[in-house]
């Protein structure tokens, strides 16, 4: 009975992603939405049935596309299949969403870089120096049409463009990891929603003003600050890890910075509307970040929040 009723609910489950994949495959608008919605079949069935079952899902989810879609289609489907079935299982185990938040992101990460490396091995296709070669054609264009215009472009606007490619181009592990973790993230956020409304396990989040993180990460970053003094030659392995590191944990102490400040609003009693105000104005603002991040690592060294009152 109860392998009627799993088999019963991985077809719902089944026909639920195939619409959800052609939406996103052949509708070009809102594809883009119902793709951030691939997940949630194999968190639900996850959920109900396990891991182990939720395989199999998987596998016929990978022939039906293959099917109704193309086979360069199968990677985007293992990516959300897998980090579904990660999402599932922990939420089912009741572990708390920062935990099923890390766990989402690294499955993300590991198909990503899977894909991002069978595209240049077997397809010859890399999609970074694709974009950085179109970024530049398109910078190229517009000071030619400036020129056109009879205006000369500042020569430092063109040396900074220059080097924020490559930047970029150094700072691509970063960039995978921020767009793994945007991807778990927003598949949390439109999942929990679903599954509150069938009445599924979803976990919760811990007050982001109690959040903090390990202190020996202050010992991580010392070492990465002294390293960045010495002479590393640009482009060698060393000095792409080296400055991958950097920008990663200046993220995670922005992350201990907006923490502390919710830590301080809340026990100040500051209204939380001017709390998420000033947190989005410093998205806008680089500077504001730095300085948030300074604040994330005093935080972390001096236990500021110990002396709040």
């Amino acid at each position: 009975m109860r392998n009627t009723y799993a088999l019963t609910e991985a077809a719902i489950q089944l026909a639920l992603f195939t619409v959800l994949f052609l939406v996103s495959l052949y509708v070009p608008l809102l594809g883009a939405v119902t793709t951030l919605f691939l997940s949630i079949p194999f968190i639900i069935f996850t959920i109900k049935h396990g891991y182990q079952q939720a395989l199999l899902l998987l596998v016929a989810s990978l022939v039906v596309s293959s099917v109704v879609g193309s086979l360069l289609s199968l990677p985007g489907v293992l990516m959300f299949g897998t980090a579904g079935i990660v999402i599932g299982a922990l939420l089912a185990k009741q572990k708390n969403r920062y935990v099923v938040l890390v766990a989402g992101t690294m499955a993300f990460l590991f198909n990503m870089v899977i894909d991002y490396i069978i595209s240049i091995q077997f397809f010859e296709m890399d999609i970074i120096k694709q974009a950085l070669s179109l970024l530049n054609e398109s910078f190229h264009t517009a000071i030619q049409m400036m020129r056109g215009m009879g205006q000369q472009p500042p020569k430092e606007l063109q040396e900074r463009f220059e080097q924020g490619l490559e930047l970029i181009k150094y700072v691509t592990p970063t960039l995978f990891v921020l767009g793994a973790f945007l991807l778990a993230y927003v598949t949390m956020i439109v999942s929990v929603p679903i599954l509150k409304r069938l009445k599924l396990s979803v976990g919760t989040w811990p007050p982001f003003r109690n959040f903090s993180l390990p202190k020996s990460l202050l010992w991580y970053y010392l070492l990465i600050l002294i390293v960045t003094f010495l002479p590393l030659e640009k482009g060698t392995f060393v000095y792409i890890v080296v400055l991958n590191l950097y920008y990663l944990l200046q993220l995670l102490f922005v992350v201990q910075g907006l923490s502390f400040l919710y830590y301080v609003g809340d026990r100040k009693n500051i209204p939380k509307g001017m709390i998420v105000g000033g947190t989005v104005l410093c998205l806008f603002l680089p500077f504001l970040l730095y300085l948030i991040a300074i604040l994330g690592i005093i935080d972390l060294g001096f236990e500021l929040r110990k002396r709040i009152l």
